[in-house]
């Protein structure tokens, strides 16, 4: 079971946060521009993979946390919200991202090997990223109903990240192969970063306007 309008909200959140420019769709443009994208989607898969790892770092903590501490596990909620302004603020001051760093190199005979090595690439940018799990702290709380069994909850809410990031990281690798110069406009860029950022900055004040009607309750 499921907290229907919860998951709603954490598919519109995940999705702007999945397609707002960083490391990982960097990553992903690159590939596409040089291989194509029948070669990127292994990239995409290591991507998608390295998110589900830190999700899974990330939740067993948090599990442990409600099982022991509410009182801390609601003060490292409302320590994530703060983080959600930050990125939010971050956002909104970012510089357009610049999507032209790669010459058109397509290979048509990639070999397995060279595969694998693209899909450990996209493992490790994600498993080295400090600021990947601490979005899963601070995303993964406020779309928890503590009314329903946690487990069940986070494996969905994971499943689905999982989904999110390699659809649309697929699309960035479809745009990036066939329509490269979409990507140099610094206008979409600066479109994408706005969006993201005020739908954080909602979401954060989403979570302080729920803590505060908490304890006047």
């Amino acid at each position: 079971m499921i907290n229907t309008s919860l998951f709603g909200l954490y598919l519109v959140t995940a999705a702007l946060a999945v397609a707002t420019p960083g490391p990982g769709v960097l990553l992903t443009l690159t590939s596409a521009i040089r291989y194509g994208l029948r070669t990127a989607v292994y990239v995409i898969l290591g991507t998608s993979t390295g998110t589900v790892i830190m999700s899974a770092i990330s939740s067993t903590g948090l599990g442990i946390l409600i099982a022991t501490s509410p009182t801390t596990y609601e003060a490292i909620k409302a320590l994530g919200a703060l983080y959600m302004v930050w990125l939010g603020y971050k956002l909104f001051r970012a510089k357009p991202f610049s999507f032209d760093l790669a010459s058109k190199e397509k290979a048509s005979n990639v070999t397995i090997k060279q595969k694998s090595v693209l899909c450990l690439q996209g493992i490790s940018l994600q498993m080295t990223n400090p600021m990947l799990i601490m979005f899963f702290i601070s995303l993964f709380p406020q779309f928890i109903d503590h009314h329903l069994a946690f487990l069940p909850q986070v494996v969905l809410m994971t499943v689905t990240y999982f989904c999110i990031v390699f659809t649309i990281h697929c699309g960035y690798g479809w745009i990036a192969s066939n329509f490269r110069g979409l990507l140099s406009t610094p206008k979409a860029a600066k479109i994408v970063n706005c969006v993201g950022g005020a739908f954080f900055i909602f979401l954060a004040l989403r979570v302080f306007y729920g803590m505060w009607i908490e304890t006047t309750l």
